[in-house]
């Protein structure tokens, strides 16, 4: 039961806040990581995967990293982040999360660093998406 109870809390701390701007998530071969360090400031997050690195980042930059790296980018992306802090061994929390995103429709790509979660959903569904979360609190 406590496990039920754990998820209830930390359904009704959600918080979920919109960053401000438009994101992008793009993919980059790994010999080119050194391309993406004058980008530091505009990346908000960096995950090594087999077939290359891929970041979020600030919109506005797209155009730039595509001469220097051989970017595949897609955007425009709104960035929620959730402000309760979940532990890494908590059960059901995003599949709740994306569940009610489902209902309403809306895609979502979530991504969890040590302390937040993090939502990239549609740009143009980011105010949609806020609501379903901010309904994910009441109890």
């Amino acid at each position: 039961m406590a496990g039920k109870d754990e998820l209830k809390l930390l359904l009704r701390s959600l918080s979920p806040s919109l960053s401000e701007g438009i994101y992008c998530i793009g993919t980059f071969d790994e010999a080119q990581m050194m391309g993406l360090a004058g980008y530091l400031k505009h990346i908000t997050c960096i995950y090594r995967e087999d077939e290359g690195i891929t970041a979020v980042f600030s919109s506005g930059i797209e155009e730039e990293m595509k001469l220097y790296t051989s970017a595949k980018i897609s955007g425009p992306f709104a960035l929620i982040t959730l402000g309760v802090v979940s532990p890494l061994l908590s059960v059901g929390l995003l599949a709740k999360i994306t569940g009610a995103l489902a209902e309403k429709g809306i895609p979502v790509n979530a991504y969890s660093a040590y302390y937040h979660d993090h939502l990239l959903v549609p740009y143009d569904k980011r105010e949609a998406a806020l609501d379903a979360l901010k309904k994910l609190q009441k109890p």
